[in-house]
């Protein structure tokens, strides 16, 4: 009985320790949220995206063509010349047709390639992304007009967007890694688009920190990413040119590293769900796309099916459902940056 009594008194204070361990885990995983980023002031990039140079030229150029045409048809067949000194564009609403145009590229970007709706749900009202009791609640809030943006700047999105930093200036949950290579015109298109979205009344679902959660962010298993970015690196205007190029594929891949990896060689998912399997090792090693042809990663983009015909699994299935969106040059961009990649071992660490 004495041997059991000191055994079962062992166990208590190893139980304790535990739990006192465990305290002092998600007491610096909220000591790690909770840090300010003062310095960190944001960009204001203009919403709408204004018309650049070649799109003025462009429309005055339809514009001359419309005005010739009117007076070919005034003079019976003979077209009326345009005054060189002309405003061609006098009358045009400018910011209309800015807007409409960084309403349809938000939404494609929304739609293909940045994954807000898996997260904030397809009003943008929220959405509980993991709800387990080791790990707590971890939900996305309400970005609309009537939720958290309600009183945001442009630089309070970029922010939040691209260095992972709340309103407040502390660290934020949002996997701000994903957007840090995104250019300001493709900030200014998602801010367009989500703020022109229908406001949702609904209050954000409350976020629990669980032991689990707070020992993986405690211990960096899970990132926080305003530490990851260089936040003084700045940002291109505009993106690359829409085309197969490799310059183009690194645009669209950077929005993989969250899951993939810094260096895209795949392994666990920080922070994912227990039952997911790792991600892939996206480099041309053996362990990841080695040998792999274009037409098999469009099977994976268009199918949701992997090189050998296996359906995919969460998350990638629904990122998958999300790869349809894209056009053909993304997906063959993004195929043709990965392929030319130096092969890594799957899992293998970004360098410091």
């Amino acid at each position: 009985m004495k041997v059991l009594k000191i055994g079962a008194g062992a166990l208590v204070a190893l139980l304790a320790l535990a739990v006192v361990g465990v305290m002092v885990m998600v007491s610096q995983a909220n000591g790690r949220l909770e840090r300010r980023w003062d310095d960190v002031k944001g960009v204001d990039v203009p919403v709408p995206w204004p018309l650049g140079d070649d799109e003025l030229a462009a429309l005055r150029e339809q514009k001359k063509a419309e005005l010739a045409a009117k007076g070919a048809v005034a003079g019976a067949g003979e077209a009326a010349p345009v005054p060189a000194d002309a405003d061609l564009l006098a009358g045009v609403d400018l910011a209309a047709i800015a807007k409409e145009r960084a309403l349809a590229r938000g939404k494609h970007l929304i739609e293909a390639r940045s994954g807000c709706l898996d997260c904030h749900g397809a009003d943008y009202g929220g959405k509980v992304i993991i709800d387990a009791p080791p790990m707590g609640v971890w939900a996305a809030p309400n970005i609309t007009t009537a939720g958290n943006t309600k009183d945001f700047t442009p630089a309070d999105w970029d922010r939040i967007i691209r260095h992972g930093i709340a309103k407040d200036g502390t660290s934020a949950t949002m996997p701000a890694i994903d957007y840090m290579a995104m250019s300001d015109q493709e900030l200014s298109d998602i801010i367009t688009t989500i703020t022109a979205a229908p406001p949702v009344e609904r209050p954000n679902i409350e976020n629990k920190m669980g032991p689990l959660r707070g020992v993986l962010i405690a211990t960096g298993a899970i990132p926080v990413a305003a530490e990851l970015i260089e936040h003084k690196a700045g940002h291109a205007k505009v993106p690359p040119g829409d085309a197969v190029t490799t310059e183009f594929g690194k645009h669209v891949v950077s929005g993989c590293v969250g899951c993939h990896g810094l260096n895209l060689a795949g392994g666990p998912v920080p922070g994912g769900d227990p039952k997911w399997p790792e991600a892939a090792n996206l480099t041309p090693d053996a362990s990841g796309l080695a040998g792999w042809k274009a037409e098999d990663f469009r099977r994976v983009a268009r199918e949701g099916k992997s090189k050998d015909g296996r359906e995919l699994l969460e998350p990638m299935k629904s990122v998958s459902l999300a790869m349809r969106n894209m056009t053909d040059t993304e997906v063959d961009a993004a195929f043709l940056y990965l392929q030319s990649m130096a092969p890594l071992a799957k899992g293998e660490p970004a360098a410091p």
